[in-house]
């Protein structure tokens, strides 16, 4: 009875260790790294997520897709993680890419996609309050010229997931 109940033993931490080595959770809390695309008031939201904090660096970038029914524009966004979140472009500056505040927001048109992507278009998270990690997510809230106002939870990536 002792070597079945031993050997029984053994065979479910060998189950439960494979699955942990593959990325599954035993419990399901696991954290999806995955935005899931949201409609709200007229506009669609798709891929959010930001880049894991790299080393001691204080500061990271939110990315995501909006598109809307009508013209409008993002012109605030905002975040607990953050002293401080902008609207950035990079632009190239003589053959220099350097990034700047964007005025006045990103214009959204109707029925087109505004992508925001690293080296284009983004929300800087400037001053973090603490690391990002990769596998949680993170509260951002975004602010319309019309008036509308979204409440997001986007999940932390790390920058190799950045660009899959």
């Amino acid at each position: 009875m002792n070597k079945l109940l031993t050997g029984l033993c053994i065979a479910l931490l060998s189950i439960q260790t494979f699955a942990m080595s593959h990325g599954h959770n035993m419990n399901h809390q696991h954290q999806s790294s995955q935005f899931e695309t949201m409609e709200v008031d007229g506009l669609t939201l798709s891929n959010f997520r930001a880049r894991a904090s790299i080393g001691q660096m204080k500061n990271s970038g939110a990315y995501g897709e909006i598109q809307s029914t009508i013209n409008d524009r993002l012109i605030k966004a905002s975040s607990s993680v953050a002293q401080v979140v902008e609207l950035h472009e990079h632009i190239n500056d003589n053959g220099v890419m350097r990034m700047r505040e964007v005025e006045g927001g990103f214009a959204l048109n109707p029925n087109e996609s505004m992508v925001m992507k690293p080296g284009g278009y983004h929300i800087m998270l400037i001053g973090l309050l603490e690391p990002l990690k990769a596998e949680s997510s993170m509260d951002l809230k975004l602010e319309f010229e019309s008036g509308k106002t979204v409440n997001l939870t986007i999940p932390i990536v790390s920058i190799k997931k950045m660009h899959h």
